[in-house]
C-alpha cells in the first residue's frame, strides 16, 4: 500500500514541478546570446540533427526549447539523443546554460552526462532558476555546495545517479523547494537538521544509500499532511523520538523501512501509511534478526535497545527425540542410498557394453576393409568411362556411414573434360612456385592459362594426400549433379596413370571474399597505397549469393547436402562480383535424424577420441553451415575476420538488437559509407547473423528463411502493422520476421548481456579454390601466398541455452 501511494503521489508532484517547462512555445528567438548558448549547447552535447535542426528557429522547431517572450526560459533533453561520435565521449560539458539568463528549468533526466555537477550551477544560474531534474543522467562525484545559492529552486532531483560524499548542509536554505529526491546514490554521513525545517516540503527522498545517523530530538515542520517521507534503505540506528512518530504519522505516507531503528514505537503500530518493517523495533515481527540487530550496535559501540535472542528458559521445550524413529530414519536413508547406487552401476555398465561393442565392430569392419582390395579412380582411363568409389553414403565425420550399404558411382567421362597431363603441365608452368596460389590439406591450388588462352586453376592432389580418394569422390559427386550458378565453375579433371590427380576449374578475376573485404587492411599493413573496401551493395549482393548457394545445396539436392567449410576465403567472386562456392572437397550428406539421438553422439565422440582422422564430433546437419554462414554475414557487417572466438562475439553480439538501431554503429565497418536506409540493411543483417548463432542447432532458421530475409533486409527490422503472418513472405512484418529468424532464442532486459559461446571444438578448415585479386582486367595478378588455410568452429557444444525476451 505504502509503495503505491509514494509512486501516484511522486507521479502527481513531478508533473506539478514540472510546469515551468510547459511554457509557450511557437514565437521566434528574439535573443542572439541565447542562440549562441543553444547552438553551444548543440556542439557540447552532441545532439543530433533531427532534434535541434541548424538553421531554424529554436523556440519553435527545436525539440524540449521552450520560450517566452522570445527568450529561452526552458530546456528538456530528457528524451533526446547523441549523435555517433557524442556517444563515443559523453561529457557533462553544459557550460551554454550560464549565458540563458532566463533559464527557468532544464531537465536532462535519463540524458547521459558522465561527470560531476559544476559547481557554477549554484553561482552563474540565473536567479529565478526553478527546476533541475538530472535523476538517471549518470552523475558522479559530490552534490555541490553551491546549490544552496538556488534560493528560487522548488525542485532538485539528482536521483539514480552515482553521487557520493555528504549532504551539503547548504540545501536547507532552499527554503522555497517543494521536492528533493536524492535517492539511488551512494550518499554517507547524516541529514542536515535543516531539512526538518522545509516548510515548503512535499516530497523528501534520501532512500537507498549509505545515510546514517539518528533522528534528531525536534518538533519538525516539514511539509504538511499530503507530504511524502521516504527514509528506507539507509542505516539510521536509535530510537525514533515521539515528536517525530506523530510527525511520521500525519503524512500521506512515510517510508522507514530496511534501517536500524531500535526501541518501541507503539503510537504507528497500527498506521498503514508508515513502514516500520526491517528494523530493529521492539514488539514486531516484520523485523531483522535480533543477532543481526546486536552485531550492527555492537560494530559501532553504540548503546543497543530492540530485541534480543530468546533465553534457554524462554525458548520452547523441545521433545527428546525417539530413539526408534532415529533408527528408522537411517534405514530408509541407506535402503535409498543402496537402490540409487545399484541402479546407477547398471545404467553405467550398459553404457560401457554399448560402447565396446561398438568400438569393437568399428574395428573389425576396418581391418575388413583394409584386407579387401579397393579400386583405384586411376584403374580404367577416363575416355572409357572411368569409374570412381563415391565417399558418400550417409557420411558422419568425411566417412561412410556403416548403414550405408548402396554406393554409387561416379563416370568421370560424364563430369566434365578430360584434360591430358602435359596440358596442365605446360599451363601452370610446370607447376612452378610462381603459379602457386595457395596449399590446403586437399591438395595445392595453381593458376594457369590454357594453350586457348582460358585462364584456369589447377588443384593438384598428390599421393600423400591423406583421404585423396574421398575429397575427388565428394567434389566429382557434387558436379555430377550438374552445373549451379553459385558453384566454382568446373571444367574437368586428369587422371592419365600420374600419381598425382588434377581437378580443373575457370579461374575467377576477384579472388575470394576474404582477399577482397580485408584488401584494404593488407595494403596498409605492407605500407602499400591505401585501396577502398567493398561498398555495402557489392556485401549485401554476396551475402545474397551465398545464401543461395546454400540454398541450393540444402533444399534442391536430395538427400541435402553440407558444405562443412563456409569460410570468406571459400567464397569466389567473378568479375561482377557474383558469389561461386569453393572448397567443396569436404562437403556430404546431411546424416538423418535418426542417427542423432544422444547413444549415437556419444559413440561417435568415443570413435572420434580414439581415431584422430575422424575430422568432427558433431552431427553432420545444415544447421553447421547456419552457422559458419552467420559468422560471414558478421564478417561483411564489421570488416573484421571473423574470429569466431569467444571475446570476439562477446563484443560483437551485445550490439545487435532488433529493437535499437543505434548499437550497430558501434561494430560497423569504420569504411563503409552509408545513409540512413543503408544503415538499416546493415543493421537487419546483423540481426539474421545473430540468429544464425544459435547456441542450439535446431534453433537456428533453414537457409530458404535466411535467403528471403538478406533479399528484404528493411522488413526484417521496419514494422508493418498490416501484416501479422508468422510466416516468411515478401510482405512479412518485422514481427514475422522476427519470430522465424530467432526461433525461441529471447532476450532478457540487458541486450548486452549476453555471453556468446563458451566451449568449441576448433576443426581444420579446408583450402579455398583460390584467392586471387584482380579487377576486371584479367591480365593482372595479386595473389595471396598464404600456405595454410584458416580455422573455424563448428556449431557449439555442450552450451546451457542463452534465453531471450523479443
Amino acid at each position: 500500500m505504502v509503495p503505491l501511494v509514494i509512486l501516484l503521489l511522486l507521479a502527481g508532484l513531478l508533473t506539478q514541478f514540472s510546469s515551468p517547462v510547459a511554457l509557450v512555445q511557437g514565437q521566434s528567438l528574439s535573443s542572439r546570446p541565447d542562440l549562441l548558448a543553444l547552438y553551444s549547447l548543440r556542439g557540447s552535447l552532441g545532439l543530433r540533427a533531427r532534434d535541434w535542426p541548424r538553421g531554424s528557429d529554436p523556440c519553435s522547431n527545436w525539440t524540449g526549447v521552450n520560450c517566452q517572450s522570445g527568450r529561452v526560459v526552458g530546456l528538456d533533453i530528457s528524451g533526446l539523443r547523441r549523435t555517433r561520435r557524442g556517444r563515443n565521449n559523453p561529457q557533462f560539458a553544459v557550460d551554454g546554460l550560464q549565458n540563458l539568463t532566463q533559464l527557468a528549468s532544464f531537465n536532462a533526466s535519463g540524458f547521459l552526462l558522465p561527470g560531476s555537477i559544476p559547481d557554477w550551477f549554484g553561482s552563474r544560474l540565473p536567479p529565478g532558476f526553478l527546476f533541475l531534474d538530472l535523476r538517471g543522467s549518470g552523475v558522479v562525484g559530490q552534490i555541490p555546495n553551491s546549490l544552496g545559492n538556488l534560493s528560487s529552486l522548488t525542485l532538485l532531483d539528482v536521483s539514480v545517479n552515482q553521487l557520493t560524499g555528504t549532504v551539503p548542509v547548504s540545501l536547507g536554505n532552499l527554503k522555497m523547494l517543494n521536492s528533493l529526491n536524492l535517492s539511488h546514490n551512494t550518499l554517507s554521513g547524516s541529514i542536515p537538521d535543516a531539512f526538518w525545517s522545509l516548510s515548503n516540503l512535499k516530497l523528501l527522498d534520501l532512500s537507498g544509500n549509505n545515510l546514517t545517523g539518528k533522528l534528531p530530538n525536534l518538533s519538525p515542520s516539514t511539509g504538511s499532511s499530503g507530504s511524502i517521507v521516504n527514509l528506507s534503505n539507509n542505516s539510521y540506528y536509535g530510537g525514533i523520538p515521539a515528536s517525530f512518530a506523530a510527525f511520521f504519522s500525519n503524512l500521506s505516507s512515510a517510508d522507514l523501512s530496511s534501517n536500524y531503528f531500535d526501541g518501541d514505537i507503539t503510537i504507528l503500530n497500527d498506521n498503514k501509511n508508515v513502514s516500520v518493517s526491517i528494523n530493529c523495533l521492539r514488539n514486531r515481527t516484520d523485523q531483522r534478526s535480533p543477532s543481526e540487530c546486536v552485531m550492527f550496535y555492537s560494530a559501532r559501540g553504540l548503546p543497543y535497545d530492540g530485541p534480543t535472542a530468546l533465553s534457554p528458559a524462554a525458548a520452547p521445550a523441545q521433545q527428546s527425540p525417539d530413539p526408534t524413529k532415529k533408527n528408522n530414519r537411517k534405514l530408509k536413508y541407506i535402503l535409498i542410498g543402496a537402490i540409487g547406487g545399484g541402479v546407477l552401476l547398471f545404467l553405467l555398465a550398459a553404457l560401457v557394453t554399448v560402447l565396446c561393442c561398438k568400438i569393437c565392430g568399428a574395428s573389425r569392419r576396418t581391418e575388413q576393409q583394409q584386407t579387401q582390395p579397393r579400386q583405384s579412380p586411376t584403374s580404367q582411363e577416363p575416355s572409357s568411362g572411368a569409374h570412381i568409389t563415391s565417399g558418400r553414403g550417409i557420411v558422419t565425420s568425411g566417412r561412410a556411414h556403416p548403414s550405408a550399404t548402396v554406393v554409387p558411382k561416379i563416370n568421370y567421362a560424364a563430369v566434365g573434360d578430360s584434360f591430358a597431363y602435359d596440358q596442365l603441365l605446360h599451363a601452370t608452368s610446370d607447376f612452378s612456385d610462381e603459379n602457386l596460389i595457395k596449399q590446403g590439406h586437399s591438395g595445392d591450388l595453381y593458376q594457369g592459362q590454357l594453350q586457348d588462352g582460358t585462364r584456369v586453376v589447377v588443384k593438384r592432389i598428390g599421393a600423400q594426400v591423406d583421404r585423396r580418394d574421398a575429397y575427388i569422390a565428394a567434389e566429382m559427386e557434387l558436379f555430377a549433379k550438374g552445373a549451379h550458378q553459385r558453384l566454382v565453375p568446373f571444367l574437368g579433371h586428369c587422371l592419365d596413370g600420374q600419381d598425382d590427380r588434377f581437378l580443373v576449374y575457370r579461374f575467377l578475376p576477384n579472388g575470394d571474399l576474404a582477399t577482397v573485404l580485408h584488401r584494404k587492411l593488407h595494403k596498409e599493413e605492407e605500407g602499400e597505397e591505401e585501396v577502398q573496401s567493398i561498398d555495402w551493395i557489392k556485401r549485401l549482393k554476396i551475402a545474397t549469393g551465398v545464401a543461395e548457394a546454400l540454398c541450393y545445396l540444402h533444399n534442391e539436392c536430395n538427400p541435402p547436402i553440407v558444405h562443412r567449410d563456409l569460410q570468406a576465403s571459400s567464397i569466389l567472386l567473378d568479375d561482377k562480383f557474383e558469389v561461386r562456392l569453393g572448397s567443396l572437397s569436404e562437403n556430404c550428406i546431411q546424416e538423418p535424424e535418426n542417427h542423432q539421438n544422444v547413444l549415437t553422439r556419444l559413440i561417435r565422440f568415443s570413435s572420434a577420441s580414439t581415431d584422430p582422422g575422424t575430422s568432427r564430433s558433431q552431427p553432420i546437419t545444415c544447421a553447421y553451415d547456419v552457422y559458419c554462414l552467420g559468422l560471414v554475414l558478421l564478417e561483411l557487417v564489421t570488416g573484421q575476420p571473423a574470429a569466431a572466438t569467444s571475446d570476439w562475439l562477446d563484443r560483437i553480439l551485445p550490439c545487435i538488437n532488433i529493437y535499437e538501431k543505434d548499437l550497430i554503429t558501434k561494430i560497423v565497418d569504420p569504411s563503409l559509407i552509408v545513409d540512413e536506409d543503408l544503415l538499416e540493411e546493415v543493421w537487419a543483417m546483423a540481426v539474421v547473423a545473430k540468429s544464425c548463432l544459435n547456441p542450439k542447432p535446431t534453433k537456428r532458421p533453414p537457409t530458404r528463411h535466411i535467403l528471403k530475409a538478406l533479399e528484404n533486409p528493411l522488413k526484417v527490422v521496419r514494422d508493418d502493422p498490416n501484416s501479422g503472418s508468422g510466416r516468411l513472405r515478401a510482405t512479412s512484418s518485422r514481427g514475422s520476421w522476427n519470430a522465424t529468424l530467432w526461433g525461441s532464442w529471447r532476450r532478457s532486459s540487458s541486450d548486452v548481456g549476453m555471453t556468446a559461446a563458451t566451449s568449441r571444438e576448433e576443426v581444420r578448415r579446408s583450402e579455398t579454390v583460390w584467392s586471387g585479386s584482380g579487377g576486371s582486367n584479367g591480365g593482372e595478378r595479386s595473389f595471396s601466398h598464404r600456405r595454410t588455410s584458416k580455422e573455424i568452429v563448428p556449431e557449439p557444444s555442450g552450451l546451457r541455452e542463452v534465453v531471450f525476451e523479443d
